[in-house]
């Protein structure tokens, strides 16, 4: 009677272990679909905003996933939120010549890259609705 008890409980604490709440979902307060309205690349004085013909969009994903297109790109990868910086862990892109626009959504990543690692750091806010991620010395991407 001790041994089935003993067992039970075991059995037990075993199934209460291995049920978790992941169900693979990321609570990021960046996750949805976004539009690059501006782009202000590091050190420029300049803020290009993207053309009526154009869109860069972005979907970050419950998954941690993200992937997104520019006008002739696609890019792909995943991330991370923690408290208000957002980390692109990876990033992948087709590598066909791009617009004045979507090189300068390229330049951003790149330059919001941290040295000596492979991603890609911004920190993030919320204003009015957009996210404004920061990088660089200055720069800005608005998204709506």
């Amino acid at each position: 009677m001790k041994r089935t008890l003993l067992f039970t409980m075991l059995l037990c604490c075993l199934i209460l272990v291995s049920c978790s709440d992941s169900n693979d979902t990321v609570d990021s307060p960046v996750a949805g679909n976004w539009r690059i309205a501006s782009i202000k690349v590091s050190n420029a004085t300049l803020i290009q905003t993207a053309p009526s013909d154009e869109n860069i969009t972005v979907d970050f994903q419950s998954n941690g996933n993200y992937a997104g297109n520019t006008t002739v790109n696609q890019f792909d990868g995943t991330f991370e939120t923690e408290n208000t910086t957002l980390t692109l862990l990876s990033f992948s892109t087709t590598e066909v010549a791009d617009t004045q626009f979507g090189t300068a959504f390229y330049a951003a990543i790149t330059q919001a890259q941290v040295p000596n690692t492979t991603f890609a750091q911004f920190a993030f806010q919320f204003d009015s609705g957009d996210l404004i991620l920061t990088f660089g010395d200055g720069g800005e991407m608005v998204l709506e």
